[in-house]
């Protein structure tokens, strides 16, 4: 039973503050202000596993625990709380900060000297009821400089909340309800020794929870920060970066100037509003699954990508990053994203001129040989049809060189429209065509061809011309396995019949 009580008592106390410590740890790893913090939450913790250890093997080995294990944990928390201070309050960017380091010598020396029995531990009281040690000099001395650091603590939380700073008002009363707690029960545990209250001992540590709850939600409000509210609003307010705080459901609660722009609203039409309001023309069912998934299991994105039409009817496309914060005790999605409209579509007009013919709107020669090469990789079989346009330089010559591009575009046009979408169709340059088609509709869509260039073409007025083109056709992997075999072919067979129609 009294395991039992012990157990509540110290484990309880000691796994919260492993709690507090994992969680401080996990949302910033990187950061000198979580990791101090994170220490102390575990410097603390070993204080009551300290106490419940001592209490469990009593009297065996208790003065060793007291002054090595639990004295020196509390040391160490001293040390790791005025430190965490001195780093949120900014105090060592002042103008004579590096000399805050030296209140630390007295604490660092205090816990060097704790292994020496004869300065810590003076003796034992053999005449009380119960073993008691009596503490030495040197712990005494670690005593007073740990209860000195609380007070400069508090000192320097009263300045800081004279300058506004919200997270130092948690601070000082975490660390005033903990000093009067642990001086009540020092006092009382004092006065009711030998009595039927002198249990009062046993929570001596409990006071130290008061202070870690204020830490502990001064990082869920302020996020360690000195003037958190000012910093955050000008990297709010004035980010090149859109910013963004959403909930589970999708719903907006802080939003940055940028990110109502690039939607095409005002800032106050977004906050407490659902995203997918004003993201037109995208799957909402899909993307709200989507968003809850990744909420549910804090899955980080990096460099997505989100097309819509906002509410101007603008065409955008924005990428972002996001992550989980949070926020007065909420868990929110921070988004940043950045407008890449204008880098996307550029990308898409630079991948156009790679691949595309510019007269014609045709695939190029570069897009014809990635085709073939595709279509030579799957071993099946397939035609190349090659078409040279007839008495092009003659039409240059004589009607001038826009009639002879107004061929060009009547001709890739007609081929455009029996190809299809199925097949491919490329100028490979001049008045050289190319067609890759499926050897079932070859000789079809080449009637088909014939018969349109048979239409005459309507030139300026009422003039109009009729066009002619010699084709040639080749077949894989009968006529060759490689495309410049099969470029051969067809192009000595169109030749042939070039000269047939010359005669």
């Amino acid at each position: 039973m009294q395991i039992l009580f012990f157990s509540l008592m110290y484990l309880i106390p000691a796994i919260i503050f492993i709690f507090f410590a994992g969680m401080v740890y996990g949302h910033n790893r990187k950061s000198w202000k979580h990791i101090t913090c994170s220490l102390f939450f575990l410097s603390s913790s070993l204080w009551f596993f300290g106490v419940f250890t001592s209490f469990l093997i009593y009297p065996k080995y208790f003065d060793h625990i007291v002054v090595y294990w639990i004295n020196g944990s509390i040391a160490i928390s001293a040390l790791l709380s005025l430190h965490l201070f001195l780093i949120n309050a900014n105090m060592y960017k002042t103008k004579n900060g590096k000399l805050f380091k030296l209140l630390f010598i007295p604490g660092i020396i205090g816990i060097a000297t704790i292994p020496f029995d004869s300065w810590m531990l003076k003796g034992f009281d053999d005449n009380a009821l119960d073993p008691m040690f009596i503490p030495g000099p040197g712990l005494i001395l670690l005593w007073i400089v740990d209860f000195a650091y609380l007070a400069v603590n508090l000192f320097l939380a009263v300045k800081e909340m004279k300058k506004g700073n919200q997270a130092a008002k948690l601070w000082f009363k975490g660390m005033l309800s903990f000093f009067v707690w642990t001086i009540t029960m020092l006092v009382g545990s004092i006065l009711l020794q030998h009595t039927k209250f002198d249990f009062i001992t046993f929570f001596v540590p409990h006071g130290s929870l008061f202070w870690a709850y204020a830490i502990f939600l001064s990082m869920a409000k302020y996020d360690y920060l000195s003037s958190y509210e000012k910093r955050y609003n000008i990297l709010f307010q004035r980010s090149p970066l859109g910013i963004l705080l959403m909930d589970e459901e999708g719903i907006v609660h802080e939003a940055s100037p940028q990110v109502a722009n690039y939607l095409g609203v005002s800032n106050k039409e977004l906050i407490q509003h659902s995203i997918l309001t004003f993201l037109n023309g995208v799957d909402k069912e899909r993307f709200i699954k989507a968003h809850q998934t990744f909420f549910q299991n804090r899955i980080r994105l990096t460099n997505e990508e989100l097309s819509f039409i906002n509410k101007t009817g603008e065409e955008i496309i924005l990428s972002f990053d996001s992550d989980f914060i949070l926020l007065e005790g909420k868990t929110l999605q921070f988004v940043m994203v950045k407008d890449v409209t204008e880098a996307k579509n550029k990308g898409k007009r630079e991948y156009y001129l790679a691949y595309h013919d510019i007269l014609t709107g045709l695939s190029n020669r570069a897009a014809f040989e990635i085709k073939i090469q595709e279509l030579i990789s799957r071993k099946e079989m397939f035609d190349l049809v090659l078409l040279d346009l007839n008495k092009l330089k003659k039409i240059n010559d004589t009607l001038g060189h826009q009639a002879g591009d107004h061929a060009i575009r009547y001709l890739a046009t007609i081929l455009q429209e029996t190809a299809g979408t199925e097949h491919h169709a490329a100028r490979l340059g001049g008045d050289e065509f190319v067609l890759l088609l499926n050897i079932n509709d070859t000789e079809s869509i080449i009637k088909q061809i014939r018969k349109q260039i048979a239409i005459p073409m309507k030139l300026s007025g009422s003039e109009q011309m009729t066009l002619s083109a010699s084709i040639g056709v080749s077949r894989y992997p009968l006529d060759g396995e490689i495309m410049d075999e099969l470029y051969s072919v067809a192009d000595k067979r169109m030749y042939e019949e070039k000269y047939d129609v010359k005669l």
